[in-house]
């Protein structure tokens, strides 16, 4: 049955996949965004886009909240900081109070999170344990930023039959995401370890997270779900396979003292990380394509 979806994100690496297959299956989708031309060009007309909820004026059966500024894009100033809380928690709020003073009745609601939840660790300080959705929220600023982002996202639950709340690793695919600023220097030999390379990376390949997108909107999953693969890799193992599947070395390592005098606080993301286990989804009978990290950079490099 044909669904009319409102999205935020929908531009991004992550969403604009979503509503392809959204588009391909039947489903009526509106985009809320700062560029619409650029959206409605993006998509051939086949969507409709808005950039103030206040245009929107009819009923939706799924919100999709993805939307929030490149954590990884700059360095943390305060600035930043209060943009990249701007685009997440203040957006949630306001998508909130919309769809209160529009008295919305959805189906479902998914808001985007991140595995940054739950804090974040050097090296494999977690001996081969893995974090799962009961596991509490840690500290630091993104795992503080995640936390604020689900509490407002849970409030939709007066307005929704189930919520659910994406807590997602590092998405690898084509022409996106990490890989997008990583396939270039690795391809020329260029690549290296960063830091101790012992930190742990918990990732997910695109198709994956697409169809456990689909997956979870039929199965009636609700709650937190961790969007990663089972088999988290070190920092040292994703370079290793990469620089194979390009045929490379990787023979330039970042040290850590480089990465934090060039990214400052934000350096975390580099050096630090964390395992994670998708419990929620193993449990509910999902099927991954690319259990391994060679397996997903496999198919990428071929499609790339």
């Amino acid at each position: 049955m044909s669904k009319r979806i409102l999205i935020t994100g929908g531009s991004g690496f992550i969403g604009s996949r979503l509503i392809d297959d959204w588009l391909k299956a039947g489903h009526q989708v509106v985009v809320f965004t700062r560029r619409p031309s650029r959206v409605i060009e993006r998509f051939n007309g086949h969507v409709r886009a808005v950039d103030s909820l206040a245009q929107l004026n009819e009923s939706f059966d799924w919100l999709v909240n993805l939307a929030g500024e490149g954590i990884a894009d700059k360095r943390w100033s305060d600035a930043r900081k209060d943009m990249l809380r701007q685009s997440r928690v203040d957006l949630t709020r306001d998508l909130l109070q919309w769809a209160k003073r529009s008295q919305q009745s959805f189906e479902l609601v998914l808001s985007g999170s991140a595995v940054g939840y739950y804090g974040s660790f050097t090296h494999d300080a977690q001996q081969g344990s893995s974090l799962t959705e009961n596991n509490d929220h840690g500290e630091g600023f993104a795992a503080h930023l995640c936390r604020d982002w689900e509490t407002i996202a849970q409030e939709f639950s007066t307005l929704s039959q189930r919520c659910v709340w994406l807590r997602t690793g590092i998405v690898l695919g084509p022409g996106g995401g990490m890989l997008k600023r990583l396939w270039l220097p690795f391809s020329f030999g260029l690549g290296g370890v960063i830091g101790s390379g012992e930190q742990v990376l918990s990732w997910i390949d695109l198709e994956d997270y697409a169809r456990a997108i689909q997956h979870i909107c039929e199965s009636g999953l609700q709650g937190a779900v961790n969007m990663t693969a089972p088999k988290a890799v070190t920092n040292r193992e994703f370079t290793r396979v990469l620089a194979a599947e390009l045929k490379r070395p990787a023979l330039f390592p970042m040290h850590e003292w480089v990465a934090k005098m060039l990214f400052g606080e934000m350096s975390e993301l580099l050096l630090e990380g964390q395992r994670v286990q998708p419990q929620q989804l193993l449990k509910s009978g999902f099927q991954y394509k690319f259990v391994s990290i060679e397996q997903s950079l496999k198919r990428i490099h071929h499609e790339w």
